[in-house]
């Protein structure tokens, strides 16, 4: 709609109903953890977890996979980025850090740090008043940014082509004036005439040139 509402995902999980159900609230703390991690692990959505130096403490399947890495946590969100746009980063952190409200600040552009050369959307919002850390969101925008890439380089080639069409048809337009006036010049100088040869030579390039438009 136009009020730009925010799209809220929901994950349906299986119970196991083989399991008995347990009234010890530690078990049911305990299968509730195994089924959120599990539904964030299977989340289609690149999900991280940072703590306030932008450690990962908890990453899913699709986060990891875009990231480069194969540990669910125990590294730094630094390592997945381009070292040119560190500062970049730092800087994106503290404005979320000394944000007053939850909502997820504008994205920033990333470069993942390997041999690939893909691009991603890195969204991040804080944990809360009373948690400190940071939640990310990874959206790869490689496919997006070379069809861009693509297209900018066919308006490029079309413009291009707009441009030499039009001298050409201008240009041609000029030669085919030359090539008429060195006929009305052939019918009052013929053959004989001193200025024959100069003129035919000036009518035989014109050709020349028009030839070369084409």
């Amino acid at each position: 709609g136009d009020n730009n509402a925010p799209l809220i995902c929901g994950f349906i999980v299986p119970k196991n109903t083989r399991e008995e159900i347990s009234s010890d609230p530690i078990e049911i703390d305990k299968a509730l953890t195994e089924v959120w991690l599990k539904a964030l692990e299977n989340a289609p959505i690149s999900i991280a977890f940072l703590d306030s130096k932008a450690n990962v403490t908890q990453s899913n399947s699709a986060f990891r996979q875009l990231a480069g890495k194969k540990q669910p946590h125990g590294w730094n969100l630094h390592e997945m980025v381009d070292p040119e746009q560190h500062a970049l980063l730092d800087e994106k952190l503290k404005e979320v850090s000394l944000s007053v409200s939850q909502d997820t600040i504008t994205p920033i552009e990333i470069k993942i740090a390997d041999e690939t050369e893909r691009n991603a959307l890195l969204y991040l919002s804080h944990m809360g008043e009373n948690g400190e850390g940071f939640i990310a969101h990874l959206v790869d925008t490689t496919r997006q940014k070379s069809f861009e890439q693509r297209m900018v380089q066919s308006q490029k080639m079309q413009a291009v082509g707009q441009l030499a069409g039009g001298i050409a048809h201008d240009f041609n337009n000029l030669l085919t004036a030359m090539i008429g006036f060195c006929d009305l010049l052939l019918i009052r100088h013929p053959a004989g005439d001193p200025s024959f040869p100069d003129i035919m030579q000036i009518k035989q390039n014109a050709n020349r040139a028009a030839n070369l438009v084409r």
